[in-house]
């Protein structure tokens, strides 16, 4: 009973809010809109209610973590235009928001995916472009690194049919260091490449 009794004193849940704020907390119930808890320091105490639009994350004491993408619960009906739900989705980013830090951004995209095609194509190149995907990059709120989708596509010279390309993730830390995460790539020719792939 005195180990039970110890263990959840000792589980500590962390809510992390839109301002950067982190809570310590225990979850108490998870609803569709609206997270019940009790603070970590007084778990006699009152309950607290917050709404999830407020949130970034919520990181479990077991290790688990559940993130919130959008500011606010929609309603999509079934003829909804999926452009705009994109452009509603970049509008509540403040990564996009920051036009300095967007630019940065693209210029260290740009330079990732000319490294990525020299190390991993053979030959002369064509049309080779490096696409960021603006809807996935967010800043994280406990680490405070940038993650930044991208894709890196190009032609081999000379050949028809389509272009090879490889896609993965740069994790920009804030004193500056970038890293590369391999995720996928159109044939196993460029796994090993990819996969052991170091940013200069």
């Amino acid at each position: 009973m005195f180990l039970i009794i110890s263990y959840f004193v000792n589980a500590q849940d962390m809510i992390v809010k839109k301002d950067g704020s982190i809570v310590k907390v225990k979850i108490v119930e998870v609803g569709d809109d609206i997270i019940k808890y009790k603070k970590f320091g007084n778990l006699d105490g009152p309950l607290y209610s917050v709404s999830k639009s407020n949130l970034t994350s919520i990181n479990y004491e077991n290790g688990e973590v559940e993130k919130f993408e959008s500011s606010e619960k929609t309603v999509k009906s079934d003829d909804a235009d999926e452009d705009s739900e994109k452009e509603e989705k970049s509008k509540s980013n403040p990564i996009l928001e920051d036009a300095n830090l967007k630019k940065t951004i693209e210029g260290i995209a740009k330079d990732c995916g000319e490294q990525l095609i020299r190390n991993c194509a053979n030959g002369k190149i064509d049309n080779s472009t490096t696409e960021i995907f603006w809807d996935g990059a967010y800043k994280d709120a406990i680490t405070h690194e940038i993650i930044v989708p991208i894709r890196a596509s190009w032609k081999p010279k000379w050949t028809d049919g389509a272009g090879k390309w490889i896609k993965g993730k740069i994790l920009i830390s804030s004193n500056g260091e970038k890293k590369w995460v391999y995720q996928n790539d159109n044939g196993l020719a460029f796994s090993s490449c990819a996969k052991g792939f170091k940013l200069k």
